[in-house]
């Protein structure tokens, strides 16, 4: 099965990224006993479908596939341990881990630009070099912030903080007070996406 990449965090957490290039009928074809959602079939977009299923292969190879359920917000969880999943284009990345985590991939645009306001807020770190690349990684950083709770009352700009970044780490916050915590996350690029996560 193909694996682009896996990175293994202190033996707490494994992230898995796939950079996907086959067809359709192929990544089928990799799922074993396994029987599609209803809900597979009113994806309109090929580009889902396969992420769908890339997902689903990812999940099946780790033995986990037949653990996971989700809670009252749709948020995937596993009976022993945590997952958060993404994907961005062609690329799927899965987090297992020990504990509450958060993953994102995200693709460099200028949409970001204009959204920006709905998510950066003044007491984030200061912007520094391009702007698209910047928004886009606080937009990242906060995706995956959002993710370790999943819960839709944390806003990203008025509950999720991000403090610094340094070169490949940033100091994050989730202000919510049924969930305030500080968070360390890794950031890095898949080719020319960013891939951060909790560490």
């Amino acid at each position: 099965m193909p694996r682009y990449r896996e990175i293994y965090i202190k033996k707490e957490a494994k992230i898995i990224v796939w950079r996907i290039e086959e067809t359709e009928e192929q990544l089928l074809s990799l799922l074993v006993d396994y029987s599609l959602p209803e809900s597979f079939h009113n994806y309109k977009s090929a580009s889902h479908r396969k992420q769908f299923l890339s997902t689903q292969i990812l999940l099946q190879a780790e033995g986990v596939l037949g653990e996971i359920y989700k809670d009252e917000n749709g948020k995937p969880l596993l009976n022993n341990g945590f997952v958060s999943i993404s994907h961005d284009s062609n690329y799927v990345a899965v987090m297992l881990s020990k504990k509450k985590c958060g993953i994102d991939l995200q693709s460099l645009s200028p949409k970001v630009l204009r959204i920006s306001h709905k998510f950066y807020d003044q007491c984030d770190t200061p912007q520094e070099g391009d702007e698209v690349s910047f928004q886009t990684l606080i937009w990242s950083l906060k995706e995956a912030l959002y993710k370790i709770n999943g819960d839709p009352m944390v806003y990203f700009k008025e509950y999720l903080r991000i403090n610094s970044i340094n070169k490949n780490t940033a100091d994050c916050s989730v202000l919510y007070p049924a969930y305030k915590s500080d968070y360390k996350m890794s950031i890095g690029k898949v080719d020319q996406l960013y891939l951060v996560y909790t560490i």
